[in-house]
């Protein structure tokens, strides 16, 4: 498949000028209350700083286009598969599919996938590609999940262990660099605790039983999404092993001496 692979015009892969860049200012990462959503955006907001100014980077699966945000200093291109919806962040600069990446061989200096991995059937056949566009010592800057709950139904297929992801990342050829816990147990533990929230109190309750439970609620919420988070994430040094975790982020690089023709 990732043999052969079409891509656009020499004019369209050269148009990923300074000026396609989301934006000019470095996104910081979210509350701690927010522990999943911190983890992410802190790993991202640190190995930014890795990213050379004018580097290629293709942002694969970008959803709401919020991770280019990351990395002003790139000139990058946002891919997403469906090309028309309502984005939060930005707009998608190529529609394209994660297994024929619409783009020619060693193109990329980075290839970013955040959250992407667990909605592809064939992981595998996904990774080899962003392999392909990659120029040899280009790196793959992803994020997978091992501790979320089902999402993005049905195309929601996978939870990873760090063992896993070596596995896959090695056989589309990569050499790994790092795969980070992004939390641990009590990080786990605070953002399942948050969750509960929305059982206690779900939000199409008829208007009488919020007026009726209101009283108990607030404090419920202030306690459950805003105290217990930030009690976990100060707690989250004491798990040493690491072995829960609510996702991994991962630095993978393409081989200096890689065959192009991969």
């Amino acid at each position: 498949m990732t043999n052969g692979a079409k891509g656009l015009t020499a004019a369209d892969q050269n148009d990923l000028s300074p000026e396609r860049r989301p934006s000019s200012y470095r996104v910081k990462p979210v509350s701690k209350s927010r522990l999943a959503r911190y983890g992410i955006d802190l790993f991202l907001h640190e190995i930014s700083a890795t990213v050379k100014p004018q580097a290629r980077l293709l942002d694969g699966g970008a959803g709401n286009c919020k991770y280019p945000h990351f990395f002003p200093q790139a000139r990058t291109t946002a891919m997403d598969l469906v090309p028309r919806r309502k984005r939060r962040y930005g707009e998608i600069d190529v529609a394209g599919n994660l297994y024929m990446i619409p783009f020619k061989t060693d193109v990329f200096d980075v290839v970013v996938n955040v959250e992407v991995l667990e909605h592809l059937r064939e992981p595998l056949d996904a990774l080899k590609e962003m392999f392909r566009v990659l120029r040899p010592g280009g790196r793959l800057i992803l994020i997978a999940p091992q501790g979320w709950e089902e999402h993005g139904a049905p195309n929601d297929y996978f939870r990873f262990t760090k063992f896993g992801l070596r596995y896959l990342f090695e056989k589309a050829g990569f050499r790994v660099v790092s795969i980070e816990p992004l939390g641990g147990y009590f990080w786990y533990l605070g953002h399942r605790i948050a969750v509960s929230y929305r059982y206690l109190f779900p939000s199409n309750r008829s208007k009488l039983w919020k007026f009726l439970d209101a009283p108990v609620r607030h404090p419920a919420r202030l306690f459950l999404r805003k105290l217990i988070p930030y009690l976990c994430f100060y707690l989250d040094p004491l798990d040493k092993q690491r072995s829960y975790t609510l996702n991994y982020g991962c630095v993978c690089e393409k081989p200096v001496d890689s065959s192009s023709g991969r």
